[in-house]
């Protein structure tokens, strides 16, 4: 097992001294290649917040809607505000509140009725954004930031949106 060791291969060849160094070039030429890729061509991606109001005046079983936004903050049953962003990625469409519509009530806490349904599959998830029927994901639900607002006293719910 000296410098000049060479491993065994299954059929009892030598393996090359020279393809360990080879494969590992190769290699770090792929990924630099990668690295240089991303950062001639960085992803389209936005972030802002958008100010939802002060945090306490939200009400436990609300759904209120903010329709510039496309967004939707509901009351949880533990004092929690839940943002949803209500552009279904699969259909290109905003999904829309209808707070009378029974299907929820099984899925909705409290029982409350209520389903955001698609316009455009008809596909329907609960004011949580769990999917019921024809959707196999959630709607998504962006981060909320809780911060001062602009009178720098009451805490404020600012609401994550990615690419708006």
């Amino acid at each position: 097992m000296g410098a000049g060791f060479m491993a065994r291969t299954r059929r009892g060849g030598r393996t090359p001294s020279w393809l360990g160094p080879t494969v590992l070039l190769a290699l770090a030429g792929f990924f630099i290649g990668v690295v240089i890729w991303g950062g001639l061509n960085p992803a389209d991606i936005r972030v802002v917040y958008f100010d939802a109001g002060r945090a306490d005046s939200f009400t436990i079983g609300q759904v209120t809607a903010f329709p510039d936004q496309d967004v939707y903050v509901v009351g949880l049953e533990d004092g929690r505000l839940r943002a949803i962003d209500a552009r279904v990625a699969d259909t290109d469409c905003v999904a829309e509140w209808l707070p009378d519509d029974d299907r929820g009530r099984a899925y909705n806490p409290r029982g409350a009725p209520g389903v955001f349904q698609d316009p455009c599959s008809g596909a329907t998830w609960s004011m949580l954004a769990n999917a019921i029927q024809g959707a196999d994901e959630p709607l998504r639900t962006p981060h909320i930031d809780y911060r001062p607002g602009p009178d720098g006293r009451a805490t404020h719910a600012y609401v994550e949106r990615i690419n708006p």
